[in-house]
Order: C-alpha cells, then structure tokens, then sequence
C-alpha cells in the first residue's frame, strides 16, 4: 500500500474516532480547520482569515479535542512515514540479497574485508566503540503506556495490510534450528 493510502486510511480511521468519541460537529469543526490551514499554506488570504475566525471561536474543550485530533493526527502519520521506510529498507535489502545494501553496515564490513582488514582487527575496533544513549524528546512529548502501545498495535496493522515480509537474513535465520540461534554464552 502506497503511503499516500496509508496516511489517507488513518486520518479516516481517526475521523470516525473523533466523531465517535466526541461528536461528528468538532469532527467537522477539526476538518474546517485543517482544509484552511492547508490552503492558507498555498497562500490564500482567505483561508488565512477563515483560519483565524475558526480557531478564535473555538471554546476551551473544543481547542483541547481540536489539538489533541491533530497530534493524533502527525503522530499517525509520523507512523505511516516510518512503515514507508521499513518496507523501502526491506525492498533493497530482497534487490541487493545476499550482498549489503549501500550504505549499511553490512557494506562497511564488507568494504573493510575487501580491504584486508581482519575480524581481530574489526574486532579490537568493537572492543574500543563507545556508544551512548541519547534521549531528545521535548518533556511535552511524553506519552501514556496506553497510547504508546496503542501507535505499535497500529504499526503492527500497517506492516500487515502492507503485506511487508521479513527482511532476507530475518528468512534465514528462520531456517535455522532454534538451539543454534542461541546466545553463544547459552
């Protein structure tokens, strides 16, 4: 399913939430607003106004659905964009299988191989990696446990209805027997 479709069956998929949830008059209110500001965007100074008329009207709760629609909203495509990637990741990894794809990993080990560079060396080079973790989100972007597994259930469908398989290595290891997909240690 192309991205496009995705972000089209979420944003109807929220649209029936909204209605359902609020009611079908702030889902139309939401809409007001998203089809003026997208005009406004391609420079309309009525859109601009209308945006402005519909937004300022807008009561305390009526402002807090409208906004808490349309962070649902970017999250979700947020989501639709990044199941994109994946499938465009596992597509160059099924065309370039079972050489890397450009630019992974893979294709560095394979360039340092090449170049004579042996696993003791690779391996020393590992030993001495510092890698540390970096967490950027802004506080306001915290989330619920709920919603959170709520968007991976729904990133979950999407891989479904994209019908996106496992990548060529993810085959394989399915082929081998489990006891030797253990950890070496185990």
């Amino acid at each position: 399913m192309e991205i496009s479709n995705n972000i089209h069956l979420l944003g109807d998929l929220l649209g029936k939430v909204i209605s359902e949830l609020e009611s079908p008059e702030l889902f139309e209110t939401e809409e007001r607003i998203r089809k003026s500001a997208k005009a406004r965007r391609s420079g309309s100074k009525e859109a601009a106004e209308r945006l402005q008329q519909y937004v300022s009207t807008l009561g305390n709760e009526d402002a807090r659905v409208v906004a808490a629609a349309f962070a649902a909203y970017f999250d979700l495509v947020n989501l639709a964009e990044e199941n994109h990637r994946v499938q465009l990741l596992r597509q160059s990894e099924h065309a370039a299988f079972p050489d890397p794809v450009d630019e992974s990993i893979g294709e560095a080990l394979a360039i340092l191989k090449e170049r004579g560079v042996t696993s003791s060396e690779v391996t020393a080079l590992m030993d001495n990696l510092f890698i540390e973790l970096v967490l950027t989100a802004h506080p306001t972007e915290a989330r619920r446990r709920t919603i959170l597994s709520k968007t991976e259930h729904i990133a979950t469908l999407l891989r479904l209805l994209d019908g996106t398989g496992l990548y060529p290595f993810e085959e394989k290891m399915r082929s081998i027997p489990c006891r030797l997909r253990s950890h070496p240690s185990g």
